[in-house]
């Protein structure tokens, strides 16, 4: 028995963020979490726990909005899926929300499988195909070296050589795609979703957002519990995707009813999402108080790990970090807050003006 979908009806003043459900579906099924919306957990390879997939009615058929993880377990999930909950109804839209292996991952399989073209936007579909050749993020040796011109020990560039997850292990891309943008309304189960781009966590991430039912799927742009990752990466090394981030959310507050039911990728659905995107804005705002006072005489973006990370970092989540921490450097040294300088070694310090 799963349990009765919340009522989302008005506009109401929300105080905090509220979890409608206590436990994720079991694994192979599904729970409705809203009439005709219904969540799908698959695994991953990672130390996040899982991803959370969506299943909606679409009239005679289903749309789908993310693959999961490119493994034969999650596909075995899929496939369980598709024989007790879709029925033999054909899936009609696929939407990826951005290029990440946990969302990209079984695009080829279900395209095919299914007879359809994903839908996502342009920069996303771009990122997919770079990385599934091994460049972009998946250029370990450059990114060794920039983390290593940022001043990443070689104890932590060996463990993220050692232990880098490669995008194309857990990834297949079709061949083609529908592009999506900005402001798009798609059409599902004859209700309006609008796409709303995000922009910090991946290129061109998509949100859709039903503004009738006051749901939103909001992929990895809004989080519960945990934070999205906001990167810096090598070809753009002066980026600013933390004003991306901010203004984002800035954009995203007038939109959103405040009683949107909110489907994220990672953790619990959840309401609440002005008060989590008060709370997200907040953690950043604390993390640059917190690398403006640990500069002191100078840093390095590896040294400022031990200050704002766990020492038990895996590969993974070295990258992540090197990358997090120079996003906020980049931030508040286009705010003009700090300065960064390179030393006759080649590596690069920050230091207030």
């Amino acid at each position: 028995m799963t349990k009765p979908p919340p009522k989302v009806t008005v506009d109401r003043p929300i105080s905090a963020v509220d979890y409608p459900f206590a436990d994720y579906p079991q694994a192979g099924g599904v729970t409705e979490v809203y009439p005709g919306i219904y969540w799908l957990s698959t695994p991953l390879p990672f130390r996040l726990r899982a991803i959370n997939l969506w299943l909606l009615k679409d009239g005679d058929g289903w749309a789908i909005v993310d693959c999961g993880y490119k493994r034969d377990d999650v596909r075995e999930q899929w496939s369980q899926v598709w024989e007790t909950k879709l029925g033999d109804r054909p899936v009609k839209q696929l939407i990826v929300t951005h290029f990440h292996p946990d969302h990209m991952g079984n695009s080829r399989w279900m395209s095919e499988r299914w007879g359809v073209r994903p839908q996502m936007t342009q920069a996303e579909w771009l990122w997919a195909n770079l990385a599934v050749n091994d460049l972009n993020s998946d250029n370990v040796p450059q990114l060794a070296d920039f983390y290593r011109r940022h001043g990443l020990g070689e104890e932590r560039a060996g463990i993220l050589l050692e232990g880098f997850i490669l995008y194309r292990t857990g990834v297949s891309v079709p061949d083609c795609y529908e592009r999506l943008h900005d402001n798009q309304l798609i059409i599902i189960d004859g209700k309006e979703w609008r796409v709303l781009v995000g922009y910090g966590h991946s290129p061109e991430h998509v949100c859709l957002y039903c503004a009738e039912s006051g749901v939103m799927i909001s992929g990895d742009q809004i989080l519960p519990e945990i934070t999205p990752n906001v990167s810096v990466w090598p070809w753009e090394p002066d980026a600013d995707p933390l004003q991306g981030f901010l203004q984002t959310m800035d954009r995203f507050r007038p939109i959103l009813r405040r009683d949107t039911l909110v489907l994220p990728s990672h953790r619990k659905p959840f309401t609440g999402v002005h008060i989590r995107l008060q709370e997200l804005e907040h953690h950043h705002h604390e993390r640059l108080e917190k690398i403006t006072s640990a500069v002191g005489s100078g840093i390095t973006a590896g040294e400022l790990l031990y200050h704002l990370f766990p020492a038990n970092l895996d590969g993974h989540q070295v990258a992540f970090a090197m990358n997090e921490a120079l996003a906020h450097l980049n931030y508040l040294m286009h705010c003009g807050r700090l300065r960064r300088e390179s030393d006759s070694q080649g590596i690069y310090r920050w230091f207030r003006p």
